[in-house]
């Protein structure tokens, strides 16, 4: 067993006989921290098998609370300073890259736009890592890219809590159209 440490936002923060269903329902091994803003969060310290283990069975554990896990805290959305401190480059090289002025084309788009727009780490890493070898953005990071896809599915479910359909964006292979082609 590995320990885990994450961050959990929650749907509401949780009064006195919140937190001790909280405990009831087997999140003793977390704090929760409410913001000024009345943000409700859950710091973690879990030990499971594995990262995945452990974010299913404290949103599991939430749920039996009678709360919901809205997402995760993550570090995969960066600004161009940040992917150039990450990549050793300045942001300006950054920003060059990431608008085709530099480089070899094809930097992922970003996530966001607006004034600040935000790129996926996990999506610039692997950009860099085609482009310019494994070292140019540092070793893969596993467990950040579970809690930035567990932090996805959590907001997802929010949107659209039936998920239906949707759940064939998460694996292609098995949507109706490809059963058809495989039968």
């Amino acid at each position: 067993m590995n320990l885990y440490n994450f961050t959990v936002y929650l749907n509401q923060a949780p009064d006195d006989d919140g937190l001790d269903q909280m405990f009831e329902a087997g999140l003793d091994d977390c704090q929760p921290v409410i913001s000024r803003n009345g943000r409700a969060t859950l710091m973690v310290s879990r030990e499971a098998d594995n990262l995945t283990a452990a974010i299913l069975s404290v949103v599991a554990d939430l749920e039996r609370a009678g709360f919901q896990a809205t997402g995760l805290e993550t570090e995969d959305l960066v600004d161009l300073c940040v992917i150039g401190q990450r990549t050793g480059r300045t942001r300006e090289s950054a920003r060059l890259l990431a608008h085709g002025q530099r480089g070899p084309g094809g930097f992922p788009a970003p996530v966001t736009g607006g004034k600040q727009p935000l790129w996926s780490w996990a999506a610039v890493r692997e950009w860099f890592r085609t482009h310019y070898g494994d070292q140019a953005a540092g070793i893969a990071d596993r467990d950040a890219d579970i809690l930035a896809a567990a932090d996805l599915l959590l907001r997802a479910h929010l949107l659209a809590p039936d998920m239906g359909e949707l759940s064939h964006l998460i694996d292609p292979h098995q949507s109706p159209d490809r059963q058809r082609q495989l039968a």
